[in-house]
């Protein structure tokens, strides 16, 4: 079965943050303080980090997607003949190369396997998932994560939510989920209220008083859960 030789990765058509590279390099040599040297700099600094951002993604991906022919999930030849996968295989890697981030980079994945397997949201949707990954924090996505089913996320991610917990708030079950938030309240706040602007979650106010139940409500809304399922690795790899 032909599959993807990840050997052979190297790009034919330059991508946007290669293009990015060079007009920076263009921009820092016009600089007559800089001039020569200022190009050294910035290629010693950012030309073998960059290249081996795109490595890593392109090798990440190729072998998750090897994984999936090998199961005959998908074949090469399907997925050339792919466009929305060849066009999310695109944007995605763009963004890639722009993260460090091991979450979003994670996601950027299983963006780009699920359009591959099929169960991508229809092209709007993709679209403003895929600049919502761009834009967004991990926090954000953490919290989208966490609130798509708390106590499903616990038993996925081996935290447990204490039986004893009485009246409380959604800051309760976020600071026991991410315990480097505790004390960070003004931050998650701010973010909390991006995704309710953005309407993928269904509570405004964190500050509402409830039971144990309700602290472990599942809060996305139909939107928010979409863009769970986008990011998250598809079934067919488990």
């Amino acid at each position: 079965m032909k599959k993807i030789d990840n050997e052979l990765i190297d790009p034919i058509i330059e991508p946007i943050g290669e293009k990015a590279h060079r007009a920076v390099r263009i921009m820092i040599g016009a600089v007559p303080i800089l001039g020569g040297a200022g190009v050294e700099i910035f290629n010693s600094v950012m030309d073998t980090p960059m290249n081996e951002r795109k490595v890593q993604w392109m090798n990440q991906v190729g072998n998750a997607l090897n994984d999936l022919i090998e199961k005959g999930v998908l074949t090469e030849e399907g997925l050339q003949l792919n466009e929305t996968f060849v066009t999310t295989v695109s944007q995605a890697s763009m963004l890639a190369i722009r993260s460090h981030q091991k979450e979003k980079l994670e996601a950027l994945r299983n963006a780009v396997l699920n359009v591959a397997v099929g169960n991508g949201p229809e092209e709007d949707l993709r679209q403003l998932f895929l600049n919502f990954i761009d834009a967004c924090t991990v926090t954000h996505i953490r919290l989208l994560s966490l609130m798509s089913g708390p106590e499903e996320w616990g038993q996925k991610h081996k935290v447990e939510f204490p039986s004893s917990w009485g009246m409380g708030g959604v800051t309760q079950a976020i600071e026991h989920a991410f315990p480097d938030l505790k004390g960070k309240e003004q931050i998650y706040k701010v973010i909390w209220g991006d995704l309710y602007q953005r309407g993928l979650i269904n509570t405004e106010n964190l500050g509402t008083t409830m039971s144990r139940q309700g602290i472990l409500a599942r809060r996305t809304t139909e939107l928010g859960a979409k863009l769970i399922d986008f990011l998250s690795e598809p079934v067919e790899l488990e």
